[in-house]
């Protein structure tokens, strides 16, 4: 077996599940969420293209399927903790940038070195593509929020309430012109 042929039939990411300290009717997976960034990823820039936005799709997806890959070390660290601290967050964050390039041993180097650059340059926000990729997270997790709050479960209202008030936030100017369509604000 080829190191990238046992590099691709890892799945480590489809069995770390998000939210694990809240009771959920519907488990999901970093790889689950990871699928519907991508997705939120490409919708969000088909409209950014729409009204004259340039963004690099491909780059953003890719960094989109990228953005919680060390979480195949370190599990979904819960927000109470990850960020209880300015100290315990750039701990997590050292750590995470320590072993990022574990998680794609096997790969030919450029293509793992390329990977790594995607999952830094999201880390850091300050790109477009980043920045989309932020919005298509937190568009994921109201989109998680939304189909537990549906059903009963009141314990993600408070998480639905904070994801929607950053978006409603959220300055950007790309994001401006798009977020009517979206939020309907």
């Amino acid at each position: 077996m080829t190191q990238i042929f046992r590099h691709l039939q890892n799945r480590s990411l489809a069995h770390v599940m998000r939210f694990n300290l809240k009771p959920q009717h519907f488990p999901e997976s970093v790889a689950d969420h990871s699928y519907f960034c991508a997705y939120i990823v490409s919708v969000l820039c088909h409209l950014l293209n729409e009204v004259g936005e340039v963004v690099d799709k491909q780059k953003a997806l890719e960094m989109a399927l990228v953005h919680d890959m060390e979480e195949m070390f370190s599990g979904d660290i819960v927000t109470p903790f990850k960020h209880y601290s300015a100290e315990v967050e750039a701990a997590i964050r050292k750590v995470n940038k320590e072993m990022i390039g574990e998680v794609f041993v096997g790969l030919p180097k450029e293509l793992a070195s390329h990977f790594i650059a995607l999952w830094n340059e999201e880390g850091a926000g300050e790109t477009m593509e980043a920045q989309v990729v932020k919005v298509a997270d937190k568009l994921s997790l109201l989109s998680k929020c939304a189909e537990e709050v549906r059903v009963g479960n009141e314990f993600f209202q408070e998480i639905y309430d904070q994801g929607l008030k950053f978006l409603e936030q959220y300055d950007k100017p790309w994001w401006q012109k798009i977020k009517p369509q979206i939020l309907g604000t």
